[in-house]
Formats: structure tokens, C-alpha cells, sequence
């Protein structure tokens, strides 16, 4: 009796971990693509084929994508993606027809992610505040929001670059007015502490990452993340302290 109920506790145990692992497993993409990108998809064993073979393709419905493409010559059966390709995951799979009519086994399913457009707004909580008061409560926060056309496939994260200028001077470092949060997520915050008084105008880009985890290649449009820029800047304008006052009669 008690060996049965110890074989059933660690039944459990193995299906309740099996499911905790599983829970945190993540879905990857062959290849993920933004803005106006195209790709091509190319089958290695073309090199195989001979003139008057053919290479068909499909979608993940067995769907034919066009008419077969006869090989003439290297990279001749490609199938070209086009960058209009919708937002969200395409699949495609592909078979080889021989000269004399016969026709290969199809391929694997081949992952094709479109990644969405996106939006980045400013927000600030304090448009001024006096030099002196530059504290943790009184502080004035920048947020950075962004917002994709829909969902992100899980393997990609953004990464947001802050700009500021100073009575109209690019100012640098940042870090001399305050600290980013190094939000990865849709929101980042950039808190300014600076206490020399000034107007600053805040600008900011955000770009998507993909993450170290996943497996997948990302296809950029000009190799920059399909970075965007805020909507409209935000301008914090920090007022001096008045100075100290004297006392003096007048007769």
C-alpha cells in the first residue's frame, strides 16, 4: 500500500513539473521581418536538379503559391516574400518534381513572422520644477510608451534611445541629468535630477531586439530594428532658485 502511494506521488510530481516546464516554453520563428523588407526562400537541394525539374511551393494548407518554377540555372526556383506581407506568422513548404514527372515528399514547414508597425509617445508628470527641489519626490519623469499595431511574438523586446537638448544645445551625457530606467518592456522611463536651470526638450527612439533566446533570424529593414520616433517631443524647464534677500530701510 505505501509503495503505491509513493509511485503515484511521484507520478504526480513528474506531470505537475512537466507542465511547469512546458507552461515556460517559448514558440520561435524561422524568420522574423519588419517594415519593407522582402526575402527569398531558397531550397539547398536545388543544386541537385537539372534543367526541366521543377520546385513547387506551398503554403502551411497545402495551398500552391503560383505556378511550379522550372530550374534553369542557380537560385532560379526561389520564391520571393514580398515586404507588403501581412503582420503575423506564414508558413511555407516546398517539393521538388523530377523531369520525368515525379514528385518529391514535401519539406518541413518553413516559419515566416511579420512583425508589426509601432508607435512611441511622451508623456511627462512635472513640465517644471525649481532647481532646488530636485529630489526622488519632485523629480520630473519622461515616459516612453510604445504601442505595436498588435501583440509581439514571445523572442523580442525594444531598446530605447534618449535624446535631449538644453536652451536648444544637444546636451550629453544624459546620465549629468538623470537615469533611464533600462526598460525592455512597452514602457521606459527616463527620470531627469538635473539642478541647473535650463529648458530641456526630451526625444526619444525605440527599436525591436531580439532577445538572446531566440533561435530565429530577424530580417531589418535598413539593419536598425524598424526604429521609430516619439510622436511629439516633451519639454521639462527647470527654473532657478531666487536669490537670497537683504533688508534695507528707505528714508
Amino acid at each position: 500500500m505505501k509503495t503505491t502511494i509513493t509511485r503515484t506521488a511521484l507520478a504526480t510530481l513528474i506531470l505537475l513539473l512537466s507542465f511547469t516546464i512546458s507552461s515556460y516554453a517559448q514558440t520561435y520563428y524561422d524568420v522574423y521581418i519588419c517594415g519593407n523588407r522582402s526575402v527569398k526562400l531558397h531550397t539547398p537541394e536545388e543544386s541537385t536538379l537539372v534543367n526541366g525539374d521543377k520546385v513547387h511551393w506551398f503554403d502551411e494548407n497545402d495551398n500552391p503559391i503560383g505556378l511550379p518554377i522550372a530550374y534553369s540555372g542557380p537560385n532560379t526556383t526561389d520564391l520571393v516574400i514580398p515586404a507588403a506581407l501581412g503582420v503575423g506568422l506564414h508558413q511555407y513548404k516546398t517539393r521538388i518534381e523530377s523531369l520525368g514527372g515525379c514528385l518529391g515528399d514535401p519539406s518541413e514547414l518553413y516559419t515566416i513572422y511579420k512583425l508589426p508597425t509601432k508607435t512611441l509617445a511622451l508623456t511627462e508628470n512635472r513640465a517644471a520644477y525649481c532647481a532646488e527641489e530636485s529630489n526622488s519626490i519632485k523629480d520630473a519623469t519622461i515616459t516612453a510608451t510604445t504601442t505595436p499595431l498588435s501583440p509581439l511574438p514571445a523572442g523580442f523586446e525594444y531598446a530605447y534611445t534618449w535624446s535631449v537638448t538644453k536652451n536648444g544645445t544637444p546636451y550629453a551625457p544624459l546620465s549629468d541629468i538623470g537615469t533611464s530606467d533600462n526598460s525592455v518592456t512597452d514602457v521606459n522611463k527616463f527620470t531627469m535630477t538635473v539642478k541647473t536651470a535650463g529648458t530641456y526638450v526630451f526625444s526619444a527612439t525605440v527599436k525591436y531586439v531580439k532577445t538572446v533566446a531566440n533561435t530565429g533570424v530577424f530580417v531589418q529593414e535598413d539593419n536598425d530594428g524598424c526604429s521609430v520616433s516619439q510622436t511629439a517631443t516633451q519639454t521639462i524647464t527647470v527654473t532657478p532658485k531666487p536669490v537670497k534677500p537683504t533688508i534695507s530701510v528707505i528714508y
